[in-house]
């Protein structure tokens, strides 16, 4: 019971995480298209499903992190490698690879993805290992 409260709670903050991009990203296109920022063809549910799915597809994984059977580093590309895929078949479902207008903006969006992507996963890999050594430090003390 205790494995699954950890992995809901790890989805949940992805997901979380997933929508506050999307509503950034969201803001940046509406004032870029000056306020007429429209979507059809059901374009805000796939959108808004893509993001649900992306956070499950990189919160989910996290769990890896837990096994002692995954050095860190074998974790790190499971989960991301795990993440990555599942957002681009989201992303290619909801419309955010910008086909239509070419290989450079395709390329640029990707590349743009995994480098948020990578400074997201180091920014919680910074945390944690700063809360270990808190936690070790005060062990240390009361020992």
């Amino acid at each position: 019971m205790k494995i699954f409260k950890q992995i809901v709670h790890r989805a949940l903050i992805s997901i979380a995480m997933s929508f506050a991009i999307f509503i950034i990203i969201g803001i940046v296109f509406d004032i870029k298209d000056g306020g007429d920022f429209t979507l059809t063809g059901y374009g805000f549910t796939k959108m808004a499903l893509a993001c649900l799915i992306t956070g499950l597809g990189f919160g989910v994984p996290t769990i890896l992190y837990n096994s002692e059977k995954f050095s860190p580093i074998i974790a790190s590309f499971i989960h991301l490698g795990i993440g990555f895929a599942i957002y681009f078949a989201a992303a290619s479902f909801a419309g955010w690879i910008p086909f239509e207008r070419g290989l450079a903006a395709c390329l640029i969006t990707v590349i743009g993805v995994i480098i948020i992507g990578l400074i997201i996963w180091f920014c919680f890999m910074k945390y944690n290992k700063n809360l270990a050594e808190k936690m070790n430090k005060a062990l240390n003390k009361k020992m």
